[in-house]
């Protein structure tokens, strides 16, 4: 948003748990926002010369609407279907899933390192945090005044800790439940690290790409050994005939 509307908003909190946002413009009066009933937020400004408001923002996309993919899912208006889970989790519904309602989320597909200790298991290799480009955080984090070098470690530490990110402006946040309404921005944003099992930070090979590779090589392969094959057969002809 453009620094001088941002200025406009006031967050206020009575400390008894409910939290107000007002917005005030005074360079420009006639200007408002406005949720209609289908929950997507417009910007208004009054036309003088139409003598009727125009619409300067509407939030268009299902990805402005809270929750959209669920816990654990990520919203990306550039994908078709828009949601998937972020990596290492699976749908919690397949069959919802499958049929476009993502609202039940998605599920860790390993159990992390540091459960496994705490639970009795015996661990295998560590855990560790997968890097995500340009996103918008998940709701509920937790603040603290840790550096950004120390933000990481902190995290790290604390197995109920499961995602991280860093902001200049806004310090560490960490995520110590479910990971809702994160989306993936085409610019801006920020970096989100989300804590997986060694396992699921392993790159897997695409077997369907394997299959293509290998079914092309062999393709190019015959045809080149058929080409060489007439040659020679022709060559051979030519010189029993010239005998």
């Amino acid at each position: 948003m453009v620094y001088e509307f941002l200025d406009g908003f006031s967050l206020i909190d009575d400390h008894e748990g409910t939290f107000s946002l007002s917005f005030s413009y005074v360079n420009v009066s006639l200007l408002h926002f406005f949720l209609n009933t289908h929950g997507n937020l417009e910007r208004r400004s009054w036309d003088y010369e139409k003598e009727d408001w125009e619409v300067l923002l509407v939030l268009k996309s299902e990805c402005d609407f809270y929750g959209y993919c669920g816990a654990f899912g990520s919203c990306n208006s550039q994908n078709t279907p828009i949601c998937s889970c972020l990596q290492g989790f699976e749908p919690k519904n397949t069959k919802d899933w499958n049929r476009g309602n993502w609202t039940s989320g998605c599920v860790r597909r390993t159990q992390l390192q540091c459960e496994r200790v705490n639970t009795g298991s015996e661990g295998s290799k560590m855990d560790g945090f997968l890097k995500l480009n340009m996103m918008k955080v998940p709701d509920f984090a937790d603040w603290s005044q840790a550096l950004e070098a120390d933000c990481r470690q902190q995290c790290l530490e604390n197995c109920s800790c499961i995602a991280y990110a860093y902001d200049t402006d806004i310090g560490c946040m960490s995520w110590t439940g479910s990971l809702i309404d994160a989306q993936k921005f085409s610019s801006a944003g920020v970096d989100l690290y989300i804590r997986l099992a060694y396992s699921d930070l392993v790159t897997k090979p695409d077997m369907k790409k394997i299959v293509t590779i290998a079914v092309i090589i062999g393709t190019v392969s015959i045809l080149v050994c058929t080409y060489l094959l007439w040659r020679w057969i022709a060559k051979h002809k030519g010189k029993t005939l010239t005998k």
